[in-house]
């Protein structure tokens, strides 16, 4: 389990509530070692979490609820004891007029440290 520490803005928080979906690719040592797609169904009032390699996604009723269930991702996979990940939102999955913005405002970009772990 990672402890990723993601910190979402209020433009990217807002976009999620107004059924935005947002991607994020987990880099591990560099290399994109998965995807986690965020979504809102504002019919449904429930927001989802879906892992990439995962078959069905976690639903939540809260974003509360969403953003706490990304403390515990699980990767399998890592390949090593040891090195570092950080998280980016893929600007690139974002809806056609916001993605030149996401490319170039601060706003967009997750304020997320890169992580080191083991030893």
């Amino acid at each position: 389990m990672l402890d990723l520490d993601l910190r979402f803005t209020d433009t990217q928080l807002q976009a999620l509530d107004h059924g935005i979906p947002l991607r994020l690719a987990i880099h591990v040592d560099g290399a994109i070692a998965s995807y986690i797609d965020l979504r809102y169904r504002p019919l449904s009032r429930q927001y989802e979490l879906h892992l990439q390699n995962d078959a069905a996604a976690r639903v939540f009723v809260s974003r509360a609820r969403l953003i706490a269930a990304l403390d515990r991702i699980v990767l399998a996979d890592l390949g090593a004891s040891s090195g570092s990940v950080r998280v980016d939102l893929v600007s690139s999955a974002l809806p056609a007029p916001l993605r030149l913005p996401a490319l170039i405002d601060r706003e967009w970009q997750l304020a997320t440290p890169s992580r080191d772990w083991g030893g």
